[in-house]
């Protein structure tokens, strides 16, 4: 990367999450670093610039890059729609959306909430792309699904609102991730064994042989579901059927699950593991891919993590890096 191209695009950013649009089209979504003197608090999030870039792997180096500032945002997530038309589609928590690409790159209109119409009743926490459309996981059983531009529409139909008593309570409810093996076969998991799935009418909360705090969920290419939760614990199975299969032992949750070349692949901001034959183990990659690690995007026959100190992608084949942070203020210096 020249430093024209690091100076406009990348200086002064890492990444927060990534979404793979296909094998040759990838977006990042960064957000700018910040130095606080002795004595300073934190910036309010919206207070925070974000940047939503595309990298175009096919193009030469001048005009591989492009990206847009996002002022305003709060905690923000990135995916990738394929319905009505390919693109990357970007929401904070509070729902507001931008998007980009198949010649948008504009705001859309907030997410609407509405404790009983929706299409949101919570936050928006997490998105996946599921079968091409972008659907949003959020607190207060919130599932959701964007159409189009402007076009969200609530998912949950039968689920009830938890019934929250206290304020404390609204963390034992409500989701964190939603992903699925179609349209018409999704499991939601969030707070405290709040585990359900949509058999593409009505939604059924499933009883899970925990009270542990779930995090993530993963279709996986075998037909299992595989779920994530406190302390880097993993459960298998599917419907009523579960399996502990990995028990913990980590300090934290993982950011991201998904399904590439046959297995599970899990990141946090310490590194990538795998889970295979039902083994979670560190994943066997190069030390540069881990220093990548934090958030993870699979499609079109390729892996995509990225992180504090930059991106890289696994191609099918081999791994390659896409932005090396420390290297490139080793180059180009640090101001």
């Amino acid at each position: 990367m020249n430093k024209e191209n690091f100076d406009k695009f990348f200086r002064g950013f890492h990444f927060v999450d990534c979404a793979v649009r296909d094998r040759y089209t990838i977006y990042l979504l960064g957000r700018k670093e910040y130095d606080l003197a002795e004595g300073e608090e934190d910036p309010d999030e919206a207070d925070v610039p974000k940047r939503l870039l595309n990298v175009l792997l096919d193009e030469p180096e001048n005009d591989r890059y492009g990206s847009t500032l996002l002022t305003g945002f709060r905690i923000i997530n990135v995916q990738v729609s394929q319905v009505p038309k390919p693109q990357a589609v970007a929401v904070d928590y509070p729902g507001q959306v931008f998007v980009m690409g198949s010649g948008d790159d504009n705001m859309e209109n907030e997410v609407p909430y509405d404790d009983e119409k929706g299409p949101r009743r919570g936050g928006m926490i997490k998105l996946r792309n599921i079968d091409g459309y972008v659907y949003a996981a959020g607190g207060r059983r919130s599932i959701c699904r964007r159409e189009g531009p402007n076009h969200w529409v609530p998912m949950w139909q039968n689920m009830p609102r938890p019934k929250v008593k206290r304020r404390v309570d609204s963390h034992d409810y409500g989701f964190e991730d939603v992903d699925g093996f179609d349209l018409n076969d999704l499991y939601a998991v969030g707070g405290q064994d709040d585990v359900w799935h949509y058999d593409g009418s009505l939604w059924k909360q499933i009883p899970f042989p925990s009270n542990m705090t779930l995090r993530n969920v993963c279709c996986g290419g075998d037909g299992q579901v595989y779920i994530g939760a406190q302390n880097g614990n993993v459960f298998r199975g599917r419907g009523n059927k579960w399996k502990h299969i990995h028990d913990g032992g980590l300090s934290f949750y993982f950011t991201d699950m998904v399904w590439f070349q046959d297995k599970v692949w899990c990141t946090s901001d310490y590194g990538l593991w795998a889970i295979e034959n039902d083994k979670l183990e560190r994943a066997a990659v190069p030390d540069w891919v881990n220093s990548c690690a934090g958030n993870l995007s699979a499609g079109d026959g390729i892996l995509v993590v990225a992180g504090m100190y930059g991106a890289a992608m696994h191609n099918g084949t081999d791994w390659e890096l896409l932005v090396d942070m420390p290297g490139l203020y080793q180059q180009y210096g640090e101001s």
